[in-house]
């Protein structure tokens, strides 16, 4: 007998009743094949991985991040059926730490996808703080891709507006900055931990920033991922989508490098610059011998953020360093500055850039007497520095200044030339404009003014093309600089030196490094102005640091060789804001105003285009413009390798690329170490993924921190509090404002429900007694500041019985009130360092304050947290024995539900009034808000008939209140 009823009539005849449901009949789709745009061999075997599995992807900088993600984003969000409505239906993607630049990107590329694939796909949407939480959630219900901030998301996941199970996946962008406090994290512990099918997939192109011990595994924790992607610029499959397929033209897959030296000066301020650099990192060894590092080292110095990672290893013993080792730390990014300065700027720009940092200096230096000037310009390389940028700048020869010219100047004017020229006798396929990129917008401006004012001159053999109209302009610009700064500055020399003829020599002490070890200048017994005050006078000589006075007769002749012409009234047109500004008037005021200007149409292969670097959009520049000539002005990494994606996806119209630097100098250093350390940080992380162990993990798992509450919850019983186990859950009430902190993140992860509402008072609720307000450093100066502090501390102590102060310090800074350290009184000597008077007073201004706050506030508890984690852990001690807030009971908190508005928002109160009425007899906390609806102000308050008072109040409250203030005193 068959075990499956077939035949009709058998079940009919069956003495159990049976009820048939027809299945429920899923509508099945044709399938549709999802076009993605990947040229490149290699782009599809990223996108092919990263769909196939969930995990970290780590490219080398400039292979194309925003087609690479728009494809993954595109196909990712194609509609699916739901099994539960079975209907169509578009997943929910969020796109999370993405900058405003790279989201105008990633929705240029998903257009063209669109476009391509003619579907029906909605555009990227992008959700803000300002949106309401009914319009979010209605775009979370119709789905699709999202880019919303992290700290916008997290609330909405708290509050439910949005269900983790609802979401489809994650996209993290920069997975290098998330740590494990940012909010970023905390989205993704929220979502995985009620979200198991879900994906979850990061990006990051910068393999430097993961660093440190088993930086792979570290990361992969925070993301919740267990596979990693590599793809670094010397991957095989990369290596082979870069070469040009038609290899027997060779010129199509060349790169002609220019190198370019250097000039006399030009090297001497160079090696100046990186001995100062060296003496200084000397001596902030030898103050700090306990805080150096093996990175702070001259190799080092090429680093893009060199300065900031000296800083960072200092932050937590910011308060105990001296004076002079901060000083030092600034000089250090001072001259760092000027390291880039020398090759970007012109001579006599650089050279105002020095007198600048030194009249500044001086400034600082006659503001306090406890302070010195930059310890820098101290040491012999600093008067060289400003010598040689002197003479670059006003060099004479001949009666005539000279005008030293940057070296590239010249390069740049032939390699157009010779670009142009051959253009005009050559048949090339690509006809496209001539790119010039550099390192940034002011450079761009100075490279348009040069093309546009660049002469040709003919020395002997050679073609020489001369920048000194643009010069001219640099001169007059300093010399209206000049005129404005020498009062200053000369009153400045004049309190210096009446300040020194007050001190006596024995005070003046400089340091070893910066006095070559303390050797003597000369080895006789006795030298004249061999001192020390002597040797300071020298070094601090008007003659050496005073900014030069130009010739006056001299500028008004290289006025009038000046030619004028259409294109230098051009210039003068443009230089002055005022002009400017006339013209956006005249556009704005006039409708056809494009009848006012003369518009030249330029020919495409004749057009010169000057554009700064932009990580985020050179592709989309070079795709749009298709230039046949690419001159890389300055070295960018990223660029370079879009210039080889560009000429691989074009190989067949290629253009041509010309890379410029100055050979031997730190231009060409700090190139050669980027590609050194990206190299470097891939091959650790490939050693790592190496050893990388399997992860598993089941449903019982947690991310959370494992406490053992034990300790914490279970406290003695008495005065009846409720007996609190370690299974029973905690709520904290947190205002919708703190979640730009990471204090919420961390209550979570140890176990604690967090419910976020927007408080009128406190930040965090413990219990229906306990209020905490919670200040950072730069928030608790602000608020005292304000006043703002004084107010909060009223209205706590107004609605709840133990109102906190908590003071929460940055973990990774020093635990004191910096910049207000301990008071450090002026020694013996003058190489003990001292306080500034400005920290001095603001130290004793804070301390004042606080005072002044537990004067008016006796019962206010103030907490000293050393960081969030602390806080976290002080939260739950606090909450042992204690009940749970309510939700509607923190909401009613100084904002009365009975009131209504006519705009819809909550009432606005005068808190010192209703606390002056609550004092008369008959009017409590339970019947002012009655009387606050009825009577608009005090005035009417005391006019008010006995009656009224009756009707309003009660028989015997109405009484009271009226005998109160109708009494008569005799």
């Amino acid at each position: 007998m068959s075990l499956f009823v077939h035949d009709d009539e058998e079940n009919d005849k069956s003495t159990i009743p049976l009820n048939f449901s027809e299945p429920d009949i899923v509508p099945v789709y044709p399938e549709k094949a999802i076009n993605c745009i990947l040229p490149l061999k290699y782009q599809q075997e990223i996108v092919e991985d990263t769909l196939t599995k969930d995990g970290l992807l780590i490219m080398g900088c400039g292979l194309g991040w925003d087609i690479i993600t728009a494809n993954l984003l595109y196909a990712l969000s194609t509609p699916f059926v739901d099994s539960r409505t079975k209907k169509k239906k578009r997943g929910l993607i969020f796109v999370l730490n993405a900058q405003d630049d790279e989201l105008i990107r990633l929705q240029e590329e998903m257009n063209d996808l669109n476009w391509e694939d003619e579907s029906q796909h909605e555009r990227l949407v992008i959700i803000n703080g300002d949106s309401q939480p009914l319009r979010r959630k209605k775009l979370y219900a119709e789905g699709g891709v999202i880019a919303i901030s992290s700290r916008v998301l997290v609330v909405d996941l708290l509050s439910l507006i949005v269900s983790a199970n609802d979401i489809t996946g994650l996209f993290v962008f920069h997975a290098e900055r998330i740590k494990e406090t940012s909010n970023d994290a905390f989205i993704i512990n929220l979502y995985r931990d009620n979200n198991n099918w879900g994906f979850i997939k990061a990006f990051s192109d910068d393999p430097e920033s993961f660093s440190g011990f088993t930086p792979l595994a570290t990361k992969l924790k925070l993301l919740r991922l267990s596979n990693v992607f590599l793809w670094p610029r010397f991957h095989v499959t990369i290596s082979q989508s870069f070469n040009i397929k038609n290899k027997k033209d060779i010129s199509r897959k060349s790169v002609t490098e220019i190198s370019v030296k250097l000039t006399h000066n030009m090297n001497k301020i160079q090696s100046a610059i990186l001995t100062c650099i060296q003496s200084c990192l000397g001596e902030l060894k030898r103050h700090n011998p306990t805080l150096a590092t093996e990175y702070w080292d001259i190799e080092n110095v090429h680093d893009r953020d060199f300065v900031g990672r000296i800083r960072g290893s200092m932050n937590s013993s910011w308060h105990r360093v001296s004076v002079t080792s901060k000083n030092i730390v600034s000089d250090l990014s001072t001259l760092t500055n000027m390291l880039v300065g020398l090759i970007n700027l012109d001579s006599i720009g650089f050279y105002q850039n020095v007198q600048r940092i030194v009249s500044e200096s001086q400034k600082v230096q006659a503001g306090s007497k406890y302070r010195s000037q930059s310890p820098w310009l101290n040491l012999d390389e600093a008067v060289t520095v400003i010598s040689c940028a002197k003479e670059r700048a006003f060099g004479k020869r001949d009666g005539n200044y000279m005008f030293e010219e940057l070296p590239k100047w010249n390069e740049l004017g032939k390699l157009v030339h010779n670009i142009l020229q051959e253009k005009r006798t050559s048949n090339l396929k690509n006809q496209g404009p001539i790119l010039v990129v550099c390192s940034s917008k002011w450079v761009a401006r100075d490279l348009t003014r040069l093309l546009e004012t660049m002469q040709e001159e003919k020395i002997g053999d050679k073609r020489v093309f001369s920048c000194r109209r643009f010069m001219k302009d640099q001169l007059r610009e300093y010399a209206h600089w000049r005129k404005e700064i020498n009062p200053v500055v000369r009153r400045i020399w004049e309190e210096m030196e009446a300040e020194e003829q007050k001190e006596d020599e024995s005070d003046i002490v400089i340091t070893k490094t910066f006095t070559r070890n303390g050797q003597p200048v000369s080895k006789r017994r006795r030298t004249r102005g061999g001192s020390v005050a002597a040797r300071v006078n020298q070094l601090r000589a008007p003659e050496n640091f005073e900014a030069v006075d130009i010739d006056q007769e001299m500028l008004l002749e290289l006025n009038e060789d000046e030619p004028i012409d259409q294109e230098s009234d051009s210039l003068e047109f443009e230089k002055t804001q005022e002009e400017n500004q006339e013209v956006l008037d005249l556009i704005n005021e006039t409708e056809q105003f494009q009848h006012d200007f003369d518009f030249v149409h330029i020919d495409k292969e004749e057009q010169i285009i000057v554009q700064a670097y932009n990580d985020k959009f050179n592709a989309s520049i070079l795709q749009e413009l298709h230039p046949s000539h690419i001159i890389m002005y300055e070295q960018n990494l990223p660029f370079i390798r879009r210039v080889e994606v560009y000429q691989a996806i074009n190989y067949e119209n290629p253009a041509h690329a010309y890379f410029m630097y100055y050979g031997d100098s730190v231009e060409e250093q700090k190139y050669l170490l980027r590609v050194k350390r990206e190299k470097e940080a891939f091959t650790k992380l490939i050693k790592e993924k190496a050893t990388l162990g399997k992860h598993f993990e089941t449903k019982d798992d947690n991310a959370k921190f494992q406490i053992n509450r034990n300790n914490i919850v279970n406290t003695r019983i008495a005065g009846g509090s409720k007996f609190k186990t370690e299974t029973d859950e905690s709520n904290v009430i947190v205002d919708a404002r703190e979640f730009g902190s990471s204090t919420p993140n961390l209550l979570y992860r140890i176990g604690i429900n967090v419910i976020p509402c927007m408080l009128t008072i406190g930040d965090y609720i413990l219990s229906p007694k306990m209020c905490v307000e919670r200040k950072s450093i730069s928030d608790l100066v602000q608020s005292f500041s304000s006043g703002r502090l004084f107010q909060q501390c009223k209205q706590m102590f107004r609605h709840y019985e133990l109102p906190v102060l908590l003071i929460e310090f940055d973990g990774t800074q020093s635990f004191s009130l910096q910049p207000f350290s301990a008071v450090k009184y002026v020694g013996s000597t003058r190489d003990e360092p001292v306080e500034s008077e400005i920290e001095l007073n603001e130290q004793s201004n804070i301390q004042s304050k606080i005072l002044s706050l537990l004067y008016a506030f006796p019962k206010l508890k103030i907490i000293w947290s050393s960081s969030p984690y602390e806080t976290a852990q002080i939260f739950l001690e606090l909450k042992a024995n204690q009940e749970e807030p309510d939700v509607g009971t923190a909401l009613d908190k100084g904002a009365n539900r009975t009131i209504e508005t006519g705009d819809g928002n909550p009432p606005m109160y005068n808190d010192d009034a209703i606390d002056f009425i609550q004092n008369i007899p008959g009017i409590n906390a339970v019947n002012y808000h009655i009387l606050i609806q009825q009577v608009k102000n005090i005035e009417e308050l005391v006019s008010l008939s006995k009656d009224k008072f009756i009707s309003i109040l009660g028989d015997e409250n109405g009484k009271k209140a009226y005998n109160f203030l109708n009494r008569k005193i005799k």
